[in-house]
């Protein structure tokens, strides 16, 4: 499948149901990694919550390279 919706694993399942926590409005949300359908490697959410980035597996987060601009853009010239 290539639709790019984001999806977990089994393993990010497990993850983000031991990093939720329950916010002001009553929703449980996690920081966890997720994955894409067509794009390998685990994604997470930018500062704005808008637009996925590739996590850095040594870091455990969010990569914080130069190429998250490069993504970004692409990802927005992407939207209908």
């Amino acid at each position: 499948m290539f639709n790019r919706k984001p999806y977990r694993t089994e393993a990010q399942k497990a993850q983000a149901r031991r990093t939720a926590r329950k916010e002001a409005d009553g929703a449980w949300r996690s920081d966890a990694a997720f994955s894409l359908h067509g794009e390998p490697g685990e994604w997470f959410w930018d500062a704005s919550h808008k637009v996925p980035v590739r996590g850095d597996a040594k870091a455990g987060g969010a990569d914080a390279g130069g190429d998250d601009q490069k993504l970004r853009s692409k990802l927005r010239s992407q939207r209908p």
